[in-house]
């Protein structure tokens, strides 16, 4: 059951019926949550009611290897890959690179953007993205000619809401452009672009409980 919501001073968020005494905690590290996580819940709750989840926001910042406190969680959900000692990372969810543009932008006419005119077009990037694998891998399509122009913001949110008002193009994975779509932008496909891991599921190597098996089994299902 979903009731109480609380913040603590670790950025702990309840998403737990009123008696909490058994719970599943998560941490989503990272500015963006995946949509996929609310269909983990959705699940979680209608399948094992009697076991809570609980969302606790972790730093995203920190070191790869730099492990957050024991015991303050049970699962970790991050878009980077981690390497926590004693703990195994495992690629989750998958997505594809896309293009967002505005909605009279004339690169609605392909239904994948070829990477030959996104270099044509006036690129915006966010800082606070800069971290993540994906950015990584959009770089590397672009490398043997660089985009007409490039400008750099501090948001994602921000960089949206430029290419809403014709300035430019971002480079994302699908998923993360999917929420912008009601905000006077399109998306397409950027031809030839692999698959890209969008989220990591950390989990003790330790054994788990069973309810916590059925947790990550859950998450494993949804795509």
């Amino acid at each position: 059951m979903i009731g109480r919501h609380e913040f603590t001073a670790w950025g702990k968020l309840d998403v737990t019926s009123s008696d909490a005494s058994n719970e599943i905690r998560v941490a989503v590290l990272g500015e963006w949550v995946p949509s996929q996580l609310a269909d983990v819940l959705a699940l979680q709750r209608a399948e094992e009611p009697e076991t809570a989840a609980a969302l606790i926001g972790g730093n995203a910042t920190a070191q790869p290897q730099e492990l957050p406190p024991c015991g303050t969680f049970d699962f970790a959900l991050s878009t980077a890959a981690r390497e926590w000692p004693g703990w195994v990372c495992e690629p989750l969810w998958q997505d594809t690179l896309a293009v967002a543009v505005a909605k009279r932008s004339h690169l609605l006419a392909y239904r994948e953007v070829p990477q030959c005119e996104v270099l044509k077009q006036p690129l915006i990037s966010a800082q606070s993205t800069a971290d993540e694998p994906w950015r990584a891998v959009a770089r590397s399509l672009l490398d043997d000619m660089p985009p007409r122009s490039e400008q750099v913001v501090s948001t994602f949110d921000l960089a949206m809401t430029l290419v809403s008002a014709g300035y430019g193009i971002v480079i994302a994975p699908a998923t993360r452009l999917a929420g912008y779509l009601s905000r006077g932008v399109a998306v397409r496909p950027l031809a030839g672009a692999p698959l890209i891991v969008m989220a990591y599921l950390l989990r003790p190597c330790a054994s788990l409980s069973d309810p916590q098996e059925r947790f990550a089994q859950r998450a494993r299902s949804v795509s």
